[in-house]
């Protein structure tokens, strides 16, 4: 199976109990509306294989809580995920160029967004109506962010685009302050947030990291030259097979 056909579980009562899905690896694209409104359905398992995602193909999926994205996909269709009002994360894919018109509309439950370097352009109402979303990284290389792309996004304060990218009619709120950056500039900016992340991340494994190697050590010690265990282990093997030792010649 390559293909699941337009509507295939769209709104099936059959669907009604089922919490998650699994495709098999051949699967290739997924058709427009193919799970639309199967409220019951809290994960996915996308295969590598997938390329293509339909229209609407998740649209009020609404107990979807989060969603891993296949490498080898490069747009999300309008509306695809219109309505999944749990889903908390969005973990995009490196090579995604586009991101189609409501594909997250309405996902009120999500966090935060970074898109890939290679994202190019957002569409029209795209991440509309998610209240909860308070960050959102952009790509230096975005050219288009469509209109009220994130409107209604009530706790997003602050956003950085790149002044090349030009921004739809009422992209953000006007609460939402917008730094315009040169593309290099915004490069340097997210070198340094990968830095300061990298920081945080050896600081708070530190402590874990120096607590194993002092285990280590102890380990090592106890099976140095002259420690315990390898003078056990030693006579232990000399005991089972120094016999044979005296006979190789």
């Amino acid at each position: 199976m390559t293909r699941l056909p337009d509507g295939a579980f769209f709104q099936r009562t059959s669907l009604v109990s089922v919490t998650s899905v699994t495709f098999p690896s051949s699967l290739v694209s997924i058709g427009h509306d193919a799970f639309a409104g199967c409220t019951s359905l809290v994960s996915v398992d996308l295969p590598a294989s997938l390329t293509s995602i339909g229209n609407a193909a998740f649209h009020s999926c609404s107990a979807l809580g989060s969603i891993a994205f296949p490498a080898d996909l490069v747009s999300i269709s309008w509306g695809a995920f219109f309505g999944c009002a749990s889903l908390v994360s969005i973990d995009l894919p490196a090579g995604l160029v586009s991101i189609g018109h409501d594909a997250f509309a309405g996902c009120c439950s999500l966090g935060s967004v970074t898109f890939p370097a290679s994202l190019t352009s957002i569409g029209d109402h795209a991440f509309a109506r998610c209240s909860a979303l308070t960050t959102v990284t952009f790509p230096a290389g975005l050219t288009s962010i469509g209109k009220h792309a994130f409107y209604l996004c009530s706790s997003l304060a602050r956003v950085t685009v790149p002044d090349t990218a030009t921004i739809g009619d009422e992209a953000f709120d006007s609460e939402t302050t917008v730094l315009r950056l040169l593309p290099a500039s915004m490069r340097d900016l997210q070198r340094w947030y990968e830095a300061v992340d990298g920081a945080l991340a050896y600081k708070r494994c530190r402590p874990l990291l120096y607590g194993w190697l002092e285990r280590a050590q102890t380990r090592l010690g106890s099976y140095g030259p002259d420690g315990a265990a390898r003078q056990r282990d030693l006579e232990e093997f000399e005991g089972d097979f120094g016999h044979l030792a005296l006979h190789s010649d």
